[in-house]
């Protein structure tokens, strides 16, 4: 009887301890997985400026491609209308 007893008493303490361990690595995974959806959310951000960045670039390289056009081009007259009788 007191061998049974021992038994269960060593048994319990185990599974008192695992259940700790795993309580801990649980916190543990929950803190990585908040880290992680931080750098996530920072990368989004991150590739939402880089877009918009790379669109004013865009932007800018067709404003001075236009105006090296405007000036290296002669103006053109205005169209001449007919005038109606």
């Amino acid at each position: 009887m007191w061998r049974a007893l021992a038994d269960w008493m060593l048994a319990f303490f185990g599974m008192a301890r695992e259940l700790q361990e795993h309580r801990t690595t649980i916190r543990e995974l929950e803190h990585r997985v908040r880290d992680l959806e931080e750098a996530l959310k920072l990368l989004a951000q991150e590739q939402r400026h880089a877009g918009e960045l790379a669109i004013s670039e865009r932007e800018k390289l067709l404003l001075r491609i236009e105006n090296a056009l405007a000036q290296r081009t002669p103006a053109l007259p205005a169209p001449h209308r007919k005038k109606r009788s």
